[in-house]
């Protein structure tokens, strides 16, 4: 079945976590994408954690799946530029590079900050994304200081945002609408804002700005958080009148559900010290599971907390294949993400090959 990219050229030149993430899902779609590495190879060979007896990074096979890798050393010259000027798409770390002007399709750029502004050539890092988008105000303890998640979450959201907005100029220059060459510039930080857009506009209305109230207090909702069940963990969120009613029911709590104060969350959260040890000690009475399955059947949003080793197993997962393999040298497979939406007529690959270090250098050089 042909794919719904097939005939697009990406060449990533960044070796970014965001640049491998924005074409990982070119790749998953049917385009042709290489990755032209450093005789060291990308960064993100580097990367913790690596595969249980190998030298290999989990997250570069995670990210490089269905990919080529052409060494940029072993290539003459003149096939370099062929191949900069070939692609539909050049995808770039935000680094100063003398291939931008080769290019004569799109040239896609992702850094941390952007063009412009003071933090033009600042380096970044995913806990500075998180710190300086205002994210990280309202998590932790009330006496302690913010707590920064852990990971690459930001860069794989500048990925995604790169993504649409490559994929869009390389349309608009398909339809006519767009001569190339032409740049997309993209801000990691920017990105990021995604997930701080509840507080800023909150704050510019209402000019009250958001403090930690402590764990699981997250104005203005309650209940809201995480809390432990007589086996597993369990997130919650009750917004709406019906949904505390069919909460209370769940938990044999029916005497809170009328109460008129705790109507609104708001309401709720002024008498948090009443609610809370009442909620906690209900939860006590329940496992995670079954308490999910419950909640959803009575319209409550409501989820179980997995490990990582119970993620694997989770039956929504498994039936949407949300996990694949990437295949390395020696057949040896990993489990990992596959690509997070579907086109239903044009579906991705699940999975796929990671290639070595320089595997296709000799196929560009003939």
């Amino acid at each position: 079945m042909t794919k719904a990219l097939e005939g697009l050229r990406v060449v990533d030149i960044g070796g970014s976590i965001s640049t491998e993430y924005c074409s990982k899902i070119f790749a998953d779609y049917g385009a042709e994408v290489i990755n032209l590495e450093p005789d060291s190879g990308f960064e993100t060979r580097k990367y913790p954690p690596f595969i249980k007896g190998r030298d290999d990074s989990a997250m570069h096979a995670y990210l490089n799946t269905n990919k080529l890798s052409v060494k940029r050393d072993k290539l003459r010259r003149e096939i370099l530029e062929e191949l900069i000027s070939s692609a539909d798409l050049v995808l770039n770390n935000g680094k100063k590079s003398e291939l931008s002007s080769i290019s004569k399709g799109v040239f896609s750029d992702i850094s941390w900050y952007g063009k412009g502004g003071d933090y033009d050539n600042f380096t970044g890092t995913d806990a500075q994304c998180f710190a300086l988008n205002g994210m990280l105000r309202g998590l932790g303890s009330v006496e302690g200081p913010p707590i920064i998640p852990t990971g690459y979450q930001a860069q794989i959201i500048g990925g995604m945002a790169a993504f649409v907005g490559s994929l869009g100029q390389v349309l608009g220059v398909e339809l006519g609408n767009k001569k190339s060459p032409t740049l997309v510039e993209t801000s990691i930080y920017e990105a990021t804002l995604c997930l701080t857009e509840v507080g800023a506009v909150s704050f510019f209305n209402t000019g009250l700005e958001g403090r930690r109230l402590g764990v699981n207090r997250f104005a203005p909702t309650y209940p809201l958080g995480v809390f432990p069940c007589k086996e597993g963990w369990i997130g919650l969120t009750v917004l709406t009148p019906s949904q505390w009613h069919a909460f209370c029911k769940l938990l044999n709590m029916e005497h809170f559900a009328l109460v008129p104060e705790y109507q609104t969350s708001l309401g709720r959260l002024q008498d948090i010290d009443t609610i809370e040890p009442v909620i906690q000690e209900s939860l006590l009475t329940f496992s995670a599971n079954d308490l999910f399955y419950k909640a959803q059947q009575a319209a409550i949003p409501l989820a179980r907390v997995p490990t990582m080793e119970e993620l694997l197993e989770v039956d929504q997962f498994i039936e949407r294949d949300a996990f694949t393999s990437a295949i390395l040298s020696g057949e040896q497979r990993i489990k990992v993400p596959s690509v997070p939406f579907r086109l239903m007529d044009t579906p991705p690959t699940f999975g796929g090959y990671v290639a070595e270090l320089g595997e296709h250098s000799e196929r560009f050089n003939r």
